[in-house]
């Protein structure tokens, strides 16, 4: 396995009471292409041992043995990210062996890490450069989202109350992550 370099090298700050800001290294990222609804959708999952999420905006997933968390990512409706599986290639790579449409699979854990935020003001941080309503019943926890925050192309996920993962292209984490700094300046 590849080691991934962190961009922001593990960046932490601020508190939960209020707002903590930290880069989460090393997610390992699959980028899966299926069709939906079909038989190899099914096999995916099963493969897997989770359900994919069915419509663009959805996340599947949450705390699994080990401490880690995974995460299904709907990005639109034949496009999910997979977030903290360390085997799902090693799951579906029979899959890729048998003749089926629309269907891949790639690592994509070193286009992008995670900024993690959390705490009660995290919403009037990320209010501060995100143009989206965040309000919970606008976009509730599984929630995902795709946009520019401090021009920059982000996913932001809405993963458990009060907390939030930015994903950031790698070559625009420490422009984020000094944008999101100041935005949390009254907080931190």
């Amino acid at each position: 396995m590849i080691t991934k370099e962190s961009p922001l090298e593990g960046m932490n700050m601020g508190t939960v009471a209020t707002v903590a800001i930290r880069e989460l290294p090393g997610l390992h990222t699959i980028d899966l292409r299926v069709a939906p609804g079909t038989s190899t959708q099914a096999a995916v999952a099963e493969a897997l041992g989770m359900d994919l999420p069915e419509k663009p905006g959805q996340i599947r997933g949450g705390a699994v043995s080990g401490g880690g968390e995974v995460y299904a990512l709907c990005l639109a409706p034949d496009w999910w990210l997979i977030v903290g599986f360390q085997e799902a290639e090693q799951k579906l790579a029979p899959l890729l062996l048998k003749n089926h449409y629309h269907f891949s699979v790639v690592d994509v854990s070193g286009q992008r890490t995670t900024i993690e935020l959390e705490g009660h003001k995290v919403r009037e941080v990320l209010a501060h450069l995100w143009e989206q309503d965040l309000r919970e019943k606008n976009f509730p926890v599984v929630s995902v989202s795709q946009g520019l925050m401090a021009k920059a192309p982000v996913i932001v996920c809405h993963v458990a109350p009060f907390r939030y993962r930015v994903m950031v292209r790698s070559s625009f984490a420490l422009h984020l992550w000094k944008a999101l700094v100041d935005a949390a300046e009254e907080w931190v």
